[in-house]
């Protein structure tokens, strides 16, 4: 038995036969014309527009809100900075025209601290020499890492240096487990206080 089948394969599923598919015709843009005023954001979303802008800074300042919010964290790094900057280091100080560093190490279970004493720039400028003596009280303490002080040692020291040199005043104390070693400089009244953590070596 032969088979004769002629039918055509061309319709379109998911009409009736006969029935011609709908077809839609329109121009590329012609929608943005039924747009309003009131649905400007949806039109300028179709076009494109407001879109946030490529690159990190464009995104920062790109709207308002996020120039705000970049502008206050500027600011806040620059407090940061000034604070941290006008504050100085805690193991620095300036006394009586003096100024004072103060250093801390740990080196084979011995620990070693030191204090530099000379004349301050703005003291070397107003003097050319003959700096009259100075008389100083110094403690020292060494706190350990739970927050006690292991030593406590107060000594006595004289500047005198008529060219402005430094005068050092050294100490040795057993490390039990020291932090940081803390020292107070009394001079003609005036008191300096000094703070360094101890580096291990």
């Amino acid at each position: 038995m032969e088979n004769d089948f002629t039918g055509s394969f061309s319709s379109v599923d998911g009409y009736a036969e006969g029935e011609e598919p709908l077809h839609f015709y329109h121009q590329k843009g012609e929608f943005r014309k039924y747009y309003d005023n009131d649905q400007m954001p949806l039109r300028n979303l179709a076009e494109g527009k407001g879109l946030p802008k490529k690159g990190l800074f464009r995104s920062l300042v790109s709207t308002k809100s996020n120039r705000a919010i970049f502008t206050g964290m500027v600011m806040c790094f620059v407090l940061v900075f000034l604070l941290s900057f006008l504050q100085g280091k805690s193991n620095e100080g300036i006394i009586e025209g003096m100024y004072c560093e103060m250093t801390a190490f740990s080196f084979q279970e011995q620990l070693f601290a030191s204090v530099e004493i000379r004349p301050s720039y703005m003291t070397k400028k107003r003097h050319k020499g003959d700096y009259e003596k100075k008389n100083l009280d110094v403690n020292f303490k060494v706190i350990n890492s739970d927050g006690q002080i292991s030593e406590d040692i107060s000594q006595q020291f004289t500047y005198d240096s008529p060219q402005g040199g430094s005068l050092y005043i050294r100490n040795t104390f057993a490390d039990y487990d020291a932090d940081k070693v803390s020292c107070t400089l009394d001079m003609d009244g005036k008191t300096v206080n000094l703070s360094s953590k101890v580096i291990r070596k």
